[in-house]
């Protein structure tokens, strides 16, 4: 009796041992056989965890990198109610059940979603089968110690102070980061928390909200391969619930035809959309369940240039950058210089130049953005450490070798230094902003663009419509940028998204007003340097 109790016991842990090795190396097999979740539906209490479509890409995403580079760097971006918090915090269960050492770490929004997710977890546990199931040292509202591998899984809010710092962590979910408070400090700290080891895990989820903070650039980065993260977007049309039974006789709009042509939907999946959109409106439809990444990004947040139009842009390397020689006045070829160039200055060509001013102490950035009258972009300046009066120098000269364009420099606070010095210079071709009426004698108050809130406004107006109307050439890849996370602010500001620049913006966006305003009275006219100077003394200037 006890020969055959010893050899039942010994099969069991044989048979113990040969499913925690399969599970321990299929997490998907795991995931659907050992862990337990309520629905959705709480009347059918618990159920086993069945990955639908949506999961199921995630899930294949995380094989695929565990299997070919030993680690996994995932971002998603998600429409509403996708299951992928579920997903990804059972993936996170499994490292950290099945692997020694594991210290798993998910920060979630605010602590009502964290209590959830972490009763999710606490479930997980629960329901395990009893044959692997282990043993907790520590269980609390926020902590899970798994006793047998010293393994930990934790919980943290967004909120909290440098919640999931002070250890080093080797998995970490972050969930609805778009939404995190002070998120660029919070990640910042919870990446160094994690090393680029085998076997780390960072996975990164959110719906979005908007074209703009720490999420959307990590997006944005990781769609350029500036990062070592996967983005993965799941369209909503993979969760098999979002469908309805429609009519027999459902006529479907020309914009319907379109999408089920594109998108490969079913009537049933049209219906659902369209009784989605009945319920909310097309924007907000667009916002909770997008088609694809960019969608989200653009419904969610206000961005002031279509992106589509945008897209169509193809940016191309500059023929020649170039640095501004004090000694000599002029621009000499430099791969670390500050201005680009696409096209040098060509006879009879007519130019105009718009020029945002910068304070020069490594911030903000003075641009100088130079267009032909054919609203060709053909050189940029662009520098964050050259101060107002000096910058004001660099623009003579530029204009000077650009045909005399028509300089626009802003008239604002600091700028007043720059348009001073041009005019202390005698530069020929200053722009005069128009006013409405005269209010002081002093013509330095005419020279140059003075943005205000009263002006600002028409000239991005103006820049959207000719990129719109695609009626401006833009061949640097920064202005596309800059015009991509350029957005309107919920306070109604139109600006760029927190943690970048709109210099770029602000330049073009004069220059075209210049061109408005100015562009039938363009000139390639050329004056002598005693024709402009009766003043202004230049030693050792060498015209290009």
């Amino acid at each position: 009796m006890v020969a055959n109790r010893e050899a039942s016991e010994l099969l069991a842990e044989l048979e113990k041992r040969k499913i925690w090795k399969r599970w321990k190396n299929d997490p998907k097999a795991f995931i659907e056989e050992a862990l337990m979740i309520y629905p959705k539906d709480a009347d059918k209490g618990l159920i086993s965890l069945r990955i639908n479509k949506a999961q199921e890409v995630v899930v294949d995403e995380y094989n695929r990198q565990m299997k070919e580079i030993g680690y996994v760097r995932m971002i998603i971006s998600k429409y509403r109610q996708a299951g992928f918090s579920t997903i990804s915090s059972a993936l996170i269960f499994h490292r950290t059940l099945f692997y020694k050492n594991t210290r798993a770490v998910i920060i979630s929004l605010d602590k009502p979603t964290t209590e959830s997710i972490f009763s999710m977890s606490k479930t997980f546990w629960d329901n395990l089968p009893d044959n692997i199931k282990p043993e907790l040292g520590v269980s609390n509202k926020r902590e899970m110690v798994f006793k047998e591998n010293d393994s930990k899984f934790r919980l943290f809010t967004a909120g909290a102070d440098n919640p999931g710092r002070g250890t080093t962590n080797t998995a970490l979910l972050c969930d609805e980061t778009a939404f995190f408070q002070n998120a660029d400090k919070v990640m910042a700290g919870l990446f160094q928390s994690v090393a680029l080891t085998k076997g780390s895990i960072i996975i990164i989820n959110s719906t979005s909200n908007g074209a703009q903070g720490v999420y959307y650039d990590l997006w944005n980065k990781a769609e350029k391969g500036e990062s070592n993260f996967t983005p993965l977007f799941v369209p909503w049309y993979l969760q098999d619930e979002y469908r309805l039974q429609c009519p027999d006789n459902l006529e479907l709009t020309n914009d319907e035809e379109g999408l089920k042509e594109r998108w490969g939907l079913d009537n049933e999946q049209i219906f659902w959309r369209r009784i989605k959109i009945a319920e909310t409106s097309t924007a907000m439809f667009k916002q909770e369940y997008p088609f694809t990444a960019e969608e989200s990004f653009l419904q969610s947040g206000s961005s002031v240039f279509s992106k589509e139009v945008l897209d169509r842009y193809v940016p191309c390397d500059p023929e020649s950058i170039r640095e501004y020689n004090d000694d000599y006045s002029a621009f000499d070829e430099s791969g670390e210089g500050n201005l680009s160039i696409w096209q040098a200055p060509q006879k009879d060509y007519k130019y105009l130049i718009g020029a945002d001013v910068a304070l020069g102490v490594k911030g903000d950035y003075s641009v100088a953005t130079v267009m032909n009258s054919d609203r060709e972009v053909v050189a940029i300046y662009r520098s964050n450490n050259t101060d107002p009066v000096r910058y004001g120098k660099i623009l003579f000269y530029l204009g000077r070798w650009y045909n005399n364009s028509l300089i626009c420099p802003e008239a604002n606070s600091i700028g007043i230094a720059t348009v001073q010095q041009l005019f202390g210079m005698n530069y020929p071709n200053l722009y005069q902003q128009r006013k409405t009426a005269n209010t002081t004698p002093d013509s330095i108050n005419h020279l140059g663009f003075k943005t205000t809130s009263a002006t600002r406004a028409p000239i991005i107006s103006n820049l959207r419509r000719l990129i719109e109307d695609e009626d401006i050439a833009i061949p640097s890849v920064l202005v596309i940028e800059e015009l991509r996370n350029f957005i309107i602010t919920p306070s109604g500001k139109a600006e760029a998204s927190v943690g970048h620049h709109d210099d770029m913006v602000m330049s073009l966006a004069i220059t075209c007003e210049a061109y408005r305003t100015h562009g039938h009275a363009l000139t390639n006219q050329t004056f002598s340097w005693g024709e402009i100077n009766s003043q202004y003394q230049a030693p050792n200037t060498k015209w290009l």
